[in-house]
């Protein structure tokens, strides 16, 4: 069971069981392969509008954002890229025997993480068809053949919230 405790000075020391790691790991790499391909075409593939949202959502402004996305979009691809690298590292250096792990996540880790977790989740939560007017509260029967990434999808959120947290704390 995920633990996560603040560390005094900024940071905090963060514990994963197996499953949980194995969880991570596949999402975050499944999420990394996402990133390739250049500006995506909004409206083509939900998850990638999802990933790397439209700055100007009028539609008489397509020039402007085709601009603005000429200018920030490998800049983002980079950030995101390196965010789930770096979590995806810190996963592979840290296992113990039991597949266990236990991170000490400095704030720029956290900052990573937070960033990996983020999309790991907005894009589960594309797949799964969660809404803004969902109340993802609400347990599904165990036959809903959703309610595995749910329960995934809370926990993503829950970590993610915790980290937030630790950071604000830091501030």
């Amino acid at each position: 069971m995920t633990r996560i405790d603040p560390r005094r000075g900024g940071g905090a020391t963060v514990r994963l069981e197996r499953v949980e790691i194995e969880a991570l790991r596949d999402l975050a790499s499944q999420v990394d392969g996402l990133f390739a391909g250049g500006v995506p075409e909004h409206g083509a593939d939900p998850v990638r509008d999802r990933l790397f949202p439209r700055a100007y959502v009028d539609p008489t402004e397509d020039r402007a954002e085709d601009d603005f996305q000429s200018i920030v979009h490998e800049d983002l691809v980079q950030a995101k890229s390196e965010a789930v690298a770096a979590l995806l590292a810190d996963l592979d250096a840290s296992a113990d025997g039991r597949g266990r792990v236990t991170l000490v996540l400095d704030p720029p880790a956290l900052e990573h993480w937070v960033g990996a977790l983020n999309d790991v989740r907005l894009t589960l939560g594309v797949v799964l068809g969660v809404t803004e007017d969902d109340d993802t509260e609400v347990a599904l029967p165990d036959d809903d053949p959703r309610a595995a990434g749910m329960a995934t999808y809370h926990w993503l959120t829950w970590v993610q919230g915790s980290l937030v947290e630790v950071l604000l704390e830091g501030i």
